[in-house]
């Protein structure tokens, strides 16, 4: 969230209702003075590097919007919740696949062992692997 979301109604939403941290920056304002428990708190120990973190959630919710679509076909809520983290697993499977065909088409510029270049032919094995 950004600074648009500072108030302490929202902060207690967060901490209270939804039993989560709350990692909103907070507003600079002409008056000093800070108001709000929640946003005291944020004020001596805000952590910069998990707010951070969100635009790495937020590719992730990017790209996951335009390789899947925006749009949930369930109409129910549980169905929704299922459909969403069915999208996030195959995203998942997705980014491990080409991680693996990356490693396996890794290009070298050490030449092959093993293998014998005859006259501009296919190479010919000397090795039984």
């Amino acid at each position: 969230m950004d600074k648009g979301y500072d108030s302490e109604e929202i902060h207690t939403l967060i901490r209270e209702e939804i039993k989560a941290d709350s990692i909103v920056p907070l507003r600079e304002r002409k008056r000093k003075r800070i108001n709000g428990k929640y946003r005291k708190q944020l004020k001596k120990q805000f952590d910069r590097i998990t707010y951070n973190r969100r635009n790495i959630v937020e590719t992730i919710i990017s790209v996951v919007k335009r390789k899947f679509g925006e749009t949930l076909r369930a109409r129910k809520v549980r169905n929704q919740v299922k459909e969403v983290k069915v999208k996030l697993i195959v995203y998942n499977i997705n980014k491990k696949v080409i991680e693996i065909i990356w490693i396996e088409l890794r290009i070298s510029t050490e030449p092959c062992k093993g293998h014998i270049l005859k006259d501009n032919s296919e190479p010919e094995n000397i090795q039984n692997f």
